[in-house]
């Protein structure tokens, strides 16, 4: 499977966002939608940190 868990990094410390992320859509006003393996969306906003294809973990940061 190619899906990711997405965490917020706030401070030095990472808080799940969403387990299982399969699509990111950026829009142009800094928020990302996040869409689950089963069409669960959820919209956040930061700017990418890190991303580990390999680990699976995509770390948003707080603005």
């Amino acid at each position: 499977m190619c899906e990711s868990n997405v965490y917020m990094k706030h401070d030095g410390t990472e808080e799940l966002l969403m387990e299982n992320v399969a699509a990111i859509t950026p829009s142009a006003d800094g928020t990302f939608l996040l869409r689950g393996l089963l069409g669960e969306q959820k919209e956040v906003k930061g700017v990418i940190e890190d991303i580990n294809l390999m680990g699976h973990k995509i770390i948003l940061k707080a603005e």
